[in-house]
């Protein structure tokens, strides 16, 4: 339950659009949704194949809404939700899930806190009342909370303080970030963790944690109006209240040019040189974001990619590859990195990289951006048939704001990307876009700024 950034969503949706390929317009799940009076979004996808149930409920709230100096307080919160409360206090919520076979977890991040539940159908009016129960009647006792900080501040120590990799990685988004809500680490530092108190939690609990700014998604052997029925006998009560939502925010200088950093850290086995770019997320520009998504497939998300076949294989580096975040309440990022051969020096190393880029972007023609599109999605034809995905990809999208037609026709927006579109996305991400490039060695010496 720890930081857990998905991005599954830039990497499903797109796929998904394989249907576009022979069908224009096609709807991409059988969705359905509906609002309760208190403002809480109900959506419901039918999936009859199998006697499961994902459920799914979404708070539009993460470590980008937290305060200056509470860093770590939306992760906590998530983990006193298992807590306990009014009615079912201490750890039964876990062992009443353990007993009726129910998997159930939560994450957060920077957007969003999450938490969702795998069941047999018969389960699930059960985990609706329990997931309802915890939206109004959280209970924070003095021992829950010791116990719960204690939790999460060992697990800063041992996931972040001493993983060099997951240390360099923050500093690393600091820069990239730094004058927006993201530029703090999701986990907060460790001197943020201890100066928490429960008081805070639940301001925060009482604050975001609203049907409001809530998005309730339920995929699998139901239909609507069964859970219309459950969902207004568990969360219809739930009082009616206004969230502190900060909502979406525009990265504050794009401009803001090329910064770099290098530093040597012990347990790090090879060099790792990468670059990052501030891009558009779907909320600032569709077209362009969903333009980098498919260039970033092309480019080096597979084994078949440009990445691959010029780098790789022709053993200019040990390993290359791409990523792209497109689906966030503020702007995207898009990385690339690669284990430089143990001749090459840094300099070397970033200028491959950059060039390799251009050099993708000028290979890329009609036919390879239509054998592209139709090779990355072919694996995920059938991603409707899986609850567990089809739940996080509405949900995902509804939490962002995104109305149920446009999650509908998301996919259309990949598969109607044009050569153009790639190029002229791309060359002003290289030319106009703040980017951070960064050096991981293992230690040799002291740290190099």
């Amino acid at each position: 339950m720890f930081n857990i950034k998905f991005n599954k969503i830039a990497f499903l949706i797109a796929f998904a659009s394989y249907f576009w390929v022979c069908e224009a317009r096609a709807k991409l799940f059988k969705a359905d949704e509906f609002y309760l009076d208190n403002g809480l979004r109900v959506i419901v996808n039918e999936n009859h194949k199998a006697p499961i149930a994902k459920l799914m409920l979404w708070y539009k709230v993460g470590s980008m809404d937290e305060a200056v100096g509470k860093g770590g307080l939306a992760h906590l919160l998530e983990h006193l939700m298992f807590r306990g409360t009014l009615k079912v206090p201490d750890s039964g919520l876990n062992e009443i899930m353990l007993e009726n076979g129910i998997e159930n977890n939560a994450f957060t991040n920077r957007d969003f806190t999450v938490y969702h539940a795998l069941c047999d159908i018969s389960r699930l009016e059960l985990v609706m009342a329990l997931e309802a129960d915890r939206m109004s009647d959280l209970k924070i006792t003095d021992e829950a909370f010791a116990g719960e900080q204690k939790i999460v501040y060992q697990e800063r120590q041992q996931r972040v303080e001493n993983n060099s990799q997951s240390k360099f990685s923050e500093e690393v988004g600091k820069i990239l970030w730094l004058g927006t809500p993201y530029e703090h680490p999701v986990s907060g530092t460790l001197e943020e963790i201890n100066a928490l108190t429960k008081e805070d939690a639940l301001s925060f609990y009482k604050n975001y944690y609203t049907p409001s700014n809530a998005v309730l998604v339920i995929s699998g052997d139901v239909d609507i109006s069964q859970i219309k029925t459950l969902a207004e006998k568990y969360y219809g009560k739930i009082e009616k209240r206004n969230a502190l939502r900060t909502g979406a925010f525009t990265f504050l200088n794009k401009n803001g040019g090329s910064i770099s950093i290098k530093k040597e850290m012990p347990h790090i086995e090879s060099r790792k040189i990468s670059i990052s770019y501030i891009i558009p997320s779907v909320l600032e520009n569709p077209k362009s974001a969903f333009a980098l998504n498919l260039f970033s497939s092309y480019l080096g998300e597979s084994g078949n990619s440009y990445f691959q076949k010029n780098l790789v294989q022709k053993n200019k580096v040990l390993m290359a590859g791409s990523d792209v975040s497109i689906s966030s309440r503020g702007s995207g990022v898009f990385a690339v990195f690669a284990l430089p051969l143990e001749a090459q020096d840094d300099n070397s190393s970033i200028e491959l990289l950059e060039k390799t880029i251009s050099e993708a972007l000028s290979s890329l023609t009609q036919d390879k951006l239509e054998t592209e599109k139709k090779k990355t999605l072919s694996s995920l034809v059938y991603v409707d048939d899986n609850p567990e995905d089809s739940a996080y990809i509405i949900g995902e999208l509804a939490s962002l704001g995104l109305s149920l037609s446009q999650i509908e026709d998301y996919a259309d927006n990949i598969n109607e990307v044009t050569l153009d579109d790639i190029k002229t996305a791309v060359i002003h991400m290289l030319k106009g876009s703040k980017k951070v490039i960064a050096v991981l060695a293992p230690k040799e010496g002291k740290d190099i700024e």
